[in-house]
């Protein structure tokens, strides 16, 4: 008798609370030491883009071309005060969104210099908003990594989009080169393409991991459709699953007959 586990399916997203996890993992061993280094937030101020008519979603492609220029003026130099301020060296950008409905954005961006800046001086470019500079730990760098949102929802201009790149690195800020993991065969089957950020996020919700136990010992994973929401229909049968002694904690459910997994299951299965 073949036996199943089903579980929920963490995708591998800046916009899943776990799946932000996977992302970073990727990250893990190519982060740089930062202690000590530059560490600027900058914001936005809402009602200058409100009197010029945009929205968060403008805000954020306005500001990330201001960024743009303003790492360009660093690495040529900048004079204040009668002294010339120069940042050529790696950094990263990560942006993060705010709470509220509108979840407007602001960056982080650490350069890899202990060098001194004046404050005003940044701010003096960035004119969009406040800026706050200070120096950044190791392990304010790996908390703010670890959130995009921390409500856990995307904003819903962002799910609009097809991609937003939430974490960008210069040349050689990230150490040593990614391991890239062999490239799965074709398998002949076609998949709907998914245009959005939030029709991603939608698909992964209904969508669960399905460990099957075979006769060689040796677990096998697959992914499968649902009917509905993972957490939905979780939520439905929670009472029956632990009830008929099915329920393994930790979100787990164990499923022997094949009938019990077609009331999870759509017909369609993705591979």
């Amino acid at each position: 008798m073949r036996r199943f586990i089903l579980q929920e399916y963490i995708p591998t997203s800046w916009f899943h609370p776990k799946g932000v996890l996977k992302v970073l993992e990727r990250y893990k061993d190519r982060l740089p030491d930062v202690n000590r280094c530059l560490f600027v937030t900058f914001t936005l101020d809402r009602q200058f883009f409100m009197d010029e008519e945009m929205g968060p979603g403008e805000a954020f492609d306005c500001s990330r071309d201001k960024i743009r220029k303003l790492f360009y003026k660093l690495r040529q130099g900048v004079d204040w005060e009668g002294k010339t301020y120069k940042i050529d060296v790696p950094y990263c950008t990560k942006v993060e969104f705010h709470q509220d409905e509108e979840g407007w954005p602001h960056f982080h961006v650490v350069w890899l210099t202990r060098k001194f800046i004046p404050a005003e001086l940044i701010s003096s470019i960035w004119k969009l908003g406040r800026t706050n500079v200070r120096r950044i730990t190791n392990k304010k760098f790996n908390y703010i990594l670890k959130y995009v949102c921390k409500s856990g929802q995307a904003p819903s201009w962002v799910k609009k989009r097809k991609i937003i790149r939430i974490f960008q690195t210069s040349r050689n800020f990230l150490i040593g080169k990614p391991v890239r993991k062999p490239r799965s065969k074709p398998s002949g089957k076609t998949r709907k393409i998914v245009s959005t950020i939030g029709e991603r996020l939608d698909e992964a919700a209904a969508t669960g991991l399905l460990i099957q136990h075979g006769y060689d010992r040796k677990l096998r994973y697959r992914q499968v459709a649902l009917r509905d929401k993972f957490s939905n229909l979780f939520n439905h049968l929670v009472y029956a699953i632990a009830r008929d002694g099915c329920y393994l904690g930790d979100g787990k459910i164990k499923i022997i007959e094949e009938k019990e997994l077609l009331l999870w299951i759509k017909i369609n299965k993705i591979t």
